[in-house]
């Protein structure tokens, strides 16, 4: 009898843990931001801005992740600010100007590095280190760097 009691709840924690595992749906995450944002006091259009200025700033990462590969990693600041500008501009249409001024402030918080997704960076580093090359200012890589790395952690 103890067998099967202990069976049964060997069961239960596994049914238990392989429900954890389920991922979470679409919307979940965005449930989960209004009702903390409920939590907080803020009103409903608050909430909607709040989810306008993150969807917002997604939307100008991919974008402007698209255009620096595309350019083959020119692209500079500016460029991101004027997409960022025109994106502001449909944040101030539906959510008010104050909205938009959050936007703009909270994409000149961000280095270009944290709004570019890696591919754009890469890209952008691949630019950089081809002019400096061109000049003489970036060394060539070393056939050997394996072996200096290697070497680096053996005991002298």
């Amino acid at each position: 009898m103890i067998e099967w009691g202990l069976l049964i709840f060997t069961a239960i924690i596994a049914i238990a843990f392989a429900l954890s595992m389920i991922p979470d749906g679409q919307d979940d995450a965005l449930t989960r931001f209004r009702h903390e944002c409920r939590q907080q006091g803020m009103s409903f259009e608050e909430i909607q801005a709040a989810v306008s200025l993150r969807v917002g700033l997604v939307q100008l990462r991919r974008i402007a992740s698209d255009q620096c590969v595309a350019k083959s990693g020119n692209m500079d600041r500016k460029a991101i600010n004027e997409l960022a500008g025109n994106i502001a501009i449909g944040i101030a249409a539906a959510h008010g100007t104050q909205a938009a001024k959050s936007f703009v402030a909270w994409v000149d918080s961000c280095a270009d590095e944290e709004i570019l997704y890696d591919d754009a960076r890469a890209a952008r580093h691949r630019m950089h280190v081809t002019s400096l090359r061109a000049k003489g200012l970036y060394p060539l890589p070393r056939a050997a760097m394996s072996h200096d790395l290697r070497d680096a952690f053996k005991i002298v």
